[in-house]
């Protein structure tokens, strides 16, 4: 599978978008943010503004996508929002989605959180 992605990302059948990026989509209508995850796991914490579509559903809601917008997609770890990614291009959707996925962007934005914690206006508590 690792193979195919590289494939895609270097002839640009799929786009990607990184951790750093998530606070600089477009939140006012002008692109849809869509988490592919179970229902479960969006319930379990979700990025802000993100809707969901389990992946295994995304077929029967093509028609509530708009397809003049481009579309964000993010799931647990890249696996499922590349393959929806692949599905939605397929039906002629511009889309691009979350490198490592969810648990990558958790992980990296909470040591960020806490290293600001710990380091305020980055100097070391003494």
């Amino acid at each position: 599978m690792a193979g195919f992605m590289i494939e895609d990302l270097e002839s640009g059948k799929v786009r990607q978008f990184h951790w750093n990026e998530v606070e600089d989509l477009p939140c006012d209508g002008n692109a849809t943010l869509l988490d592919v995850r179970t229902e479960g796991e969006y319930r379990r914490g979700h990025l802000n503004g993100f809707r969901n579509i389990p992946l295994d559903d995304l077929r029967e809601h093509l028609d509530e996508l708009e397809r003049d917008k481009p579309i964000y997609v993010n799931c647990q770890t890249g696996l499922r929002s590349y393959l929806a990614c692949r599905l939605l291009t397929q039906y002629g959707f511009s889309c691009s989605h979350l490198s490592g996925g969810y648990s990558f962007y958790q992980v990296v934005t909470q040591e960020q959180q806490t290293a600001r914690s710990a380091y305020p206006c980055g100097m070391e508590k003494l």
